[in-house]
């Protein structure tokens, strides 16, 4: 059987104690144990800290997998936020080829498009078979496959299913690394209010707008025929007392 080396790579700053981790849902990756995962060694490329590693896996393998900060002893700290990463070998790679993954750490708002407000508000009209029509997705750089910073010259992405966009394209070795952009086209538009926490009052409440409330406030919206409400969260939003608790006027 074909072996094929895969490598991840990551830029990520951390603080004493604490280094990174990738698993996934396969066993080469821990199935998602993360005591079990690939650990990564840090590397200093300039101002950069990049996490690296390598492991080999059989030709044709596929996977989904995360990347994680834990303590000394595989403790979890800190997680990325949105979908794991989907990962799935080209077919044609030779016996020892090597392929290489550059990541970059996903936060909350990399995973914007595919919460619920997103999906069944703003795509709601035109998640249809007819979006690939109306709405374009693109990613362009200053290379000539990818259009050299040109919209209409980039690569234009296709609507694989259940939220994800792909598109496939052969890069020279020596052009990376690269710096590209994303650029979505969407002929949506809709209309909203927006309104602090604390004005959203009823008649049962405490003299302070509470989350209940919004029941009201959406349902009014409704009726109004608005598409959006826009919350200013000044109320205390914390729960667990951890990073990624809401806290609107910590900057």
């Amino acid at each position: 059987m074909k072996s094929v080396g895969l490598s991840f790579r990551i830029p990520y700053n951390t603080q004493w104690g604490r280094s990174l981790v990738v698993c996934g849902s396969e066993s080469v990756l821990g199935s998602w144990n993360v005591k079990r995962g690939l650990a990564l060694s840090p590397q200093h490329q300039g101002d950069e800290l990049i996490w690296c590693g390598s492991t080999a896996v059989p030709a044709g393998f596929e996977c989904e997998y995360s990347y994680y900060v834990v303590d000394d002893d595989r403790n979890v700290l800190r997680w990325e936020a949105g979908k794991k990463r989907k990962l799935v070998l080209p077919e044609g790679l030779r016996d020892g080829e090597v392929v290489e993954l550059h990541d970059l750490w996903q936060t909350s708002s990399d995973g914007l498009p595919c919460t619920s407000a997103f999906r069944n508000v703003i795509f709601r009209k035109i998640w249809s078979t007819e979006i690939q029509r109306l709405l374009g997705i693109y990613v362009i750089d200053s290379s000539t496959k990818l259009g050299q910073w040109k919209v209409q010259d980039g690569l234009k992405l296709y609507y694989a299913g259940d939220s994800i966009w792909q598109a496939d394209c052969v890069v020279q070795k020596d052009d990376f690394p690269i710096k590209y952009l994303w650029l979505i086209e969407m002929p949506w538009r809709g209309v909203g209010v927006a309104v602090p926490m604390f004005s959203v009052r009823s008649e049962a409440d405490l003299g302070v707008g509470e989350f209940l409330d919004l029941k009201i406030l959406v349902d009014w919206a409704v009726e109004s025929g608005f598409h959006l409400v826009q919350l200013l969260p000044i109320n205390d939003t914390s729960v667990h007392r951890m990073w990624w608790d809401s806290y609107p006027y910590k900057y």
